[in-house]
């Protein structure tokens, strides 16, 4: 598996569409790291501005297909079709194993989203590991973003899965709770 992070927008948008909604002129340049971390924690819809294309290589269809069941991020998953790889093995003999790439054109609120469910302990390991690669690329580019991509128990603060894994009831996950709501 490979993933690539490519950043479309700046800050600078984010800050400018906030800007234009209090009457103010625009400006030049990214806001500070205090400002970015404010306008995450209070998901203003700004944050949408923050646009990022990531590809993500050689994964399990159907681990792509746990991706594309994000409605806010626009997929672009590679053809399965015989007619256009002429390589491609007929589509009665593939297997959801078989590997495919994945292209998702998304906001930052959006990888938030994702990452509520797909760091959670119930969802696929597999899908689990690459939304954590991708978390691990995009650290080096948004690291204040990156703040705010837990798992859904820890943002609620409760486990609001129909099963719980348990991690909820553990002293761990009171450390991570803490952690993330001093972070945030």
């Amino acid at each position: 598996m490979k993933v690539e992070i490519i950043k479309e927008t700046s800050w600078a948008s984010v800050l400018n569409a906030a800007r234009f909604t209090w009457r103010k002129d625009p400006m030049s340049g990214d806001p500070s790291s205090n400002w970015k971390k404010k306008i995450i924690r209070a998901e203003h819809s700004p944050l949408r501005c923050l646009m990022f294309t990531i590809n993500i290589y050689d994964i399990p269809s159907y681990t792509a297909g746990h991706f594309v069941r994000h409605v806010h991020a626009q997929p672009f998953v590679t053809s399965s079709r015989p007619d256009v790889d002429k390589e491609q093995v007929p589509r009665s003999e593939q297997k959801k194993s078989d590997l495919v790439n994945i292209r998702l054109f998304l906001n930052a609120e959006e990888i938030i989203n994702i990452s509520r469910k797909r760091l959670c302990n119930k969802a696929e390991t597999e899908t689990v590991l690459v939304w954590k690669e991708v978390l691990n690329k995009l650290v080096k580019i948004e690291p204040e973003l990156v703040i705010a991509c837990v798992p859904n128990c820890i943002y609620r603060g409760f486990c609001p899965e129909f099963k719980s894994c348990g991690y909820s009831r553990t002293e761990k996950f009171i450390q991570d709770r803490n952690s993330y709501l001093l972070n945030i």
